[in-house]
C-alpha cells in the first residue's frame, strides 16, 4: 500500500510539473515579417490597365476588388480577388505567409485557371516583390509583381511577365484604394 501511495504521489508531482512547464511555454506569435504585410488587410477597389504587350497586344482597362484578412493566429494573410479586363473575368484566392526556413514569404494563388501558382516574396526597401514561375498551356511563365507606394489607404501594383525565355515585359499596373 505504501508503494502505491508513493507511486501515486510521484505521478501527481510529474503531472503538476508537466502542467507548470507547459503553461510557461507561450504559443508562438507571428513575427515582424507578418506585421509588414498588414497593409494587405482590408477591402480595396482596383483600377488598372493592361499595357500593350506581346501577351496582350490590345491592352485595355481593368477594374475589380481585393479583400484581405489575417489568417489563423495572424500567421498569414488570406485574400479573395476579382477583376474584369481584356482577358475576361479573373477570380481567385491568395495566401501570403512567412517561411522562416527560407527567410522569404510563400505566396500561393489559385483561381479560375488549373492548378496553383506558388511563388516567393521579399522586401526590397519599401517595395514588396513577388516572383513566381509556373506552366500555363504548356508554356513556362514567369511573373513579377511590385507593391509600391504603400499608404494607409492605397497601394500601387505593377506586374511584369514573360513566356519561356523571352525578356520580362510590363503587362499590368493598378492602383488599389482601401474602401
Amino acid at each position: 500500500m505504501k508503494m502505491m501511495v508513493a507511486s501515486l504521489k510521484v505521478a501527481l508531482m510529474a503531472a503538476v510539473l508537466i502542467a507548470v512547464v507547459t503553461a510557461a511555454q507561450e504559443m508562438p506569435k507571428p513575427g515582424p515579417e507578418m506585421d509588414r504585410l498588414k497593409f494587405l488587410v482590408g477591402s480595396f477597389s482596383l483600377n488598372g490597365e493592361y499595357l500593350k504587350s506581346s501577351m496582350i497586344p490590345q491592352g485595355g482597362k481593368s477594374a475589380g476588388w481585393y479583400k484581405g484578412q489575417l489568417g489563423p493566429a495572424g500567421f498569414s494573410v488570406i485574400a479573395d480577388f476579382e477583376s474584369d479586363g481584356p482577358l475576361g473575368k479573373e477570380i481567385g484566392h491568395q495566401v501570403f505567409t512567412w517561411d522562416p526556413k527560407q527567410s522569404a514569404y510563400t505566396v500561393v494563388t489559385v483561381g479560375n485557371f488549373p492548378g496553383a501558382i506558388i511563388g516567393k516574396a521579399h522586401w526590397e526597401g519599401e517595395n514588396l516583390i513577388t516572383e513566381s514561375e509556373f506552366e500555363f498551356g504548356g508554356t513556362k511563365m514567369s511573373n513579377r509583381a511590385i507593391y509600391s507606394k504603400v499608404q494607409d489607404k492605397s497601394i500601387h501594383i505593377e506586374e511584369s511577365s514573360r513566356m519561356g525565355d523571352s525578356p520580362m515585359e510590363p503587362i499590368w499596373k493598378a492602383d488599389a484604394t482601401k474602401k
